[in-house]
């Protein structure tokens, strides 16, 4: 079972804003300037559980405790959320077909 020390150690491993709530703090993640997953943080004990830690992450309960004990990382995480298809690739990685033609090529 997931608490608070889990929930927060998850957000900061992934570079998460915080934001304050009444009744919690949310962890929210951004990609390329875009909210890609926010989860909140329940402030009222730390030993309470937050089992909705892996469905708000949209991963398995395994690779929610592999994302906090660090053998999953940041960029796998993300790469889960591509094979998903539930974040695009990065800007940077453009397909041959969408790069600009050198004048050798538009002959």
């Amino acid at each position: 079972m997931f608490n608070q020390k889990h929930a927060l150690t998850i957000a900061k491993k992934l570079g998460c804003a915080f934001r304050e709530g009444k009744a919690h703090q949310y962890a929210d993640l951004f990609v390329q300037g875009k909210l890609i997953v926010s989860f909140g943080i329940r402030r009222a004990s730390r030993e309470v559980g937050h089992g909705h830690i892996p469905r708000d992450l949209n991963i398995t309960q395994k690779q929610s405790r592999d994302l906090h004990d660090c053998t999953l990382s940041k960029e796998e995480y993300l790469e889960v959320l591509r094979q998903k298809n539930l974040l695009a690739e990065p800007s940077s990685k453009t397909k041959p077909e969408d790069q600009p033609k050198t004048p050798d090529e538009k002959k």
